[in-house]
């Protein structure tokens, strides 16, 4: 990247205009600046419930802005999965460029409107969903905040997006605290929810979220329960920032996306190489 690029990134351009940031990222995915900083980066997006109306944050997500997310990952980015990506950093393989779309929780709106978009624009997704919530009527705390009803995909839903070469992956059976709860309910949690996949698909899930998305005192020993117990391949959280695998060997990190927060894909891709130039 030209030093005179790169100076613009480091000098924050989270607090720059909207249309300040449009244009950088612009730029930078025009000219292939990004690059070169990113070359050891992947990006894991998360997404949560695909909506009719209004995005309101990462958790709800207007059809008409997912689909013009979707467009651009698909114009200027390695769209894969998560099996490919860790395939990819087994292999030893630079991972920049590829970017991985994932979502959490298991809404049917998943199903009903995110899935069609995928379908048009020819990307792959991984579908992390919390199994004790399937064809159930549980309400969520945060939905109920929200004013929100929350409705979850059933059984054949999860069964269809898997058919149409979606990944499903493991986000526990009631979306639990791994932080909160003991050892023992939260190993339950996690074990139950692949056997459930793997009862639904006929396929063993490789990959697991971490509800809430946060890290806590534990994380280390589910980390190893998961991967060395269980045998899946990646444990992912959603903090924010991109995936390194020479600095996050075990547990990977995702953005989530706010598409409120910018005028374009191109204004959060900006603040997505800031973050690739300040973690070098």
């Amino acid at each position: 990247m030209p030093a005179q690029a790169l100076s613009l990134w480091q000098s924050g351009p989270s607090a720059l205009a909207p249309r300040v940031k449009g244009g950088l990222g612009r730029l930078s995915v025009l000219g292939a600046l990004h690059r070169p900083v990113m070359k050891s980066q992947a990006i894991i997006v998360a997404f949560h419930s695909v909506v009719q109306g209004a995005s309101d944050g990462a958790l709800r997500c207007n059809v008409d802005e997912f689909d013009a997310y979707c467009r651009f990952f698909a114009r200027h980015m390695r769209v894969c999965t998560l099996t490919e990506l860790a395939a990819a950093v087994r292999a030893g393989e630079p991972p920049g460029g590829r970017l991985v779309i994932t979502f959490d929780d298991g809404y049917a709106d998943n199903h009903e409107l995110a899935a069609p978009v995928l379908e048009r624009h020819g990307l792959p997704a991984t579908f992390f969903v919390s199994t004790g919530f399937i064809g159930s009527e549980h309400q969520t705390d945060w939905d109920k905040a929200a004013g929100v009803r929350s409705r979850w995909m059933t059984v054949d839903q999860v069964r269809g997006l898997h058919a149409a070469g979606h990944e499903i992956g493991a986000h526990t059976r009631t979306h639990c605290d791994l932080g909160a709860v003991p050892a023992q309910e939260g190993d339950a949690e996690i074990a139950g929810s692949v056997e459930d996949i793997e009862a639904w698909t006929g396929e063993r899930p490789r990959h697991f979220a971490i509800p809430y998305g946060r890290a806590f005192p534990e994380l280390d020993r589910v980390s190893r329960f998961v991967l060395e117990e269980l045998g899946l391949e990646t444990i992912t959280l959603c903090r924010g920032g991109l995936m390194n695998p020479a600095r996050q060997p075990h547990v990977w990190e995702r953005i989530p996306v706010s598409p409120i927060d910018y005028l374009s894909p191109y204004g959060w891709f900006c603040d997505v190489v800031r973050d690739a130039v300040a973690s070098r």
